[in-house]
């Protein structure tokens, strides 16, 4: 593929390059305008062939990071994201990426920019940035785990880059991501859920959407967005099958909304026991009596989890309720995401398959996140070990 200069001004040459044929038929030309000798030209033009022949070329002007974040939130972040990471995205560019990187044009984002940047993430910085007009603010450092979210934002942001061909390369895939120390997740053996299934029947009628909520997630592992989502339509009394096909979120600039669920597998049936089929059966009448007794002033949104009047529950309403009841009863205290752990656990150590009740794509992510040792079984390999190994009790 050949090229040629043209010699522009004092010290300005114009490189140019074919490139192959349009649609019509007619020549494609690419250009270049460099400074400095002929013989600098020269060798720049040989790179300049070279990326036009690889496709490494990158025509027009190149934007700021900046300017590229207002693109990625219109075109991509506001459209496709859920609109509560679409916020988490917005904050951490906010207060972090933007101050570091917003004045670099993309393209001359290094890996070395990229490392300074999470060094400075990991003590405290002192990033340039409006606020009320006061000028910059100290912000403390971040775990692995933050800043590693950080990583993967402005990785996948300059991925985007590549795919709209602003960008040749992604200098965050030349970075070694930070480590992140992995949470312990908590979550129930099997004494401890019996503990709290026994202590679920004592509550009064008046907290029974509290003790089905409950008692629905241990049995089914949704998520808490998935359980504030349901409506009666989705329960299935005949078949004992419970239909997942929402999630109810909740940001304050927006209250209470709905969207679908966290990914395409998430839209799942269930099987539930016959004995929460009986649970839900009773629920229901108890909540047929609620709508009666409000009459017109009651809401009909249909969903299983409402306030007083029949408006949708805010999704934190049953998980703070809970936090507080297992410390009451005398449980260790677990988050509301603590009991899908605890259904995904006691069926996996019943060596049942769970992936597709759970929504997972992969069968990988399951075992990833949900496979922990029952105490219980634990106890019961080691008596196995001694029968076998000791069949007669040494004295």
């Amino acid at each position: 593929m050949a090229g040629s200069i043209e010699k522009r001004g004092k010290n300005s040459y114009r490189l140019s390059c074919l490139a192959g044929y349009d649609l019509q038929g007619q020549l494609i030309k690419k250009t270049k305008t460099v400074h400095g000798s002929k013989k600098d030209a020269e060798i720049e033009l040989a790179k300049f062939v070279a990326d036009v022949q690889n496709g490494m070329f990158i025509e027009g002007k190149s934007l700021k990071f900046s300017e590229f974040t207002e693109i990625w939130k219109r075109d991509y972040g506001s459209k496709k994201l859920a609109p509560s990471t679409y916020k988490r995205y917005c904050r951490m560019l906010e207060t972090r990426l933007l101050p570091y990187f917003g004045h670099f044009y993309i393209n001359k984002i290094k890996p070395t920019d990229i490392m300074q940047f999470y060094d400075l993430l990991s003590r405290d910085t002192q990033l340039v940035r409006k606020k009320d007009n006061n000028g910059s603010k100290t912000l403390k450092p971040l775990s692995g785990k933050t800043i590693l979210e950080h990583h993967r934002l402005l990785r996948a942001m300059l991925h985007k880059a590549i795919y709209w061909q602003l960008i040749v390369s992604n200098p965050a895939e030349h970075v070694q991501p930070p480590k992140a120390k992995k949470s312990k997740r908590r979550y129930y053996d099997d004494e401890q859920c019996k503990v709290l299934l026994e202590n679920l029947t004592k509550l009064s009628e008046e907290q029974i959407k509290y003790k089905v909520a409950i008692i629905l997630t241990v049995f089914t592992g949704v998520r808490l967005g998935e359980l504030m989502g349901l409506e009666w339509q989705d329960v299935d009394f005949k078949t004992g099958i419970l239909s997942i096909n929402r999630s109810s979120q909740y940001l304050a600039d927006k209250g209470v909304f709905t969207k679908t669920p966290k990914t395409e597998s998430s839209i799942r049936e269930v099987a539930i026991p016959d004995f929460v089929i009986s649970l839900l059966e009773e629920y229901k009448l108890w909540y047929e009596e609620q709508k009666s007794l409000y009459g017109e002033l009651w809401t009909d949104s249909n969903r299983l989890f409402v306030q007083a009047d029949g408006k949708p529950m805010h999704p934190s309403t049953i998980s703070k309720w809970f936090v507080r009841y297992v410390a009451q009863i005398g449980l260790p205290v677990i988050n509301f995401h603590g009991l899908r752990h605890t259904n995904a656990t006691l069926l996996i150590s019943q060596n049942i398959d769970v992936a597709a009740r759970l929504g997972h794509a992969q069968i990988t992510t399951t075992f990833n996140f949900y496979v922990h040792p029952i105490i219980s079984h634990n106890k019961k390999a080691g008596n196995v070990l001694e029968n076998l190994l000791l069949p007669q009790k040494l004295v």
